[in-house]
């Protein structure tokens, strides 16, 4: 992995929208009131930001001396 592709890797995060519907999932979700749609589109979240993490993980790696 290139420096520059560990550095646009380690950029990435949730748009500013998409992290407060994430919030308010995870609320709703705390409070025991999804929706099966709801469930599905908070499961689809932690999917991305699992992979994200482990993405990001392998750049901190590449660009570490």
């Amino acid at each position: 992995m290139t420096p520059a592709l560990a550095q646009g890797i380690l950029a990435l995060d949730f748009p500013e929208d998409d992290a407060v519907r994430i919030a308010q999932l995870n609320v709703r979700a705390n409070d025991g009131n999804l929706t099966d749609a709801e469930q599905a589109e908070l499961e689809a979240c932690i999917n991305v930001g699992d992979l994200l993490a482990y993405w990001q993980s392998k750049a901190r790696q590449a660009v570490q001396p």
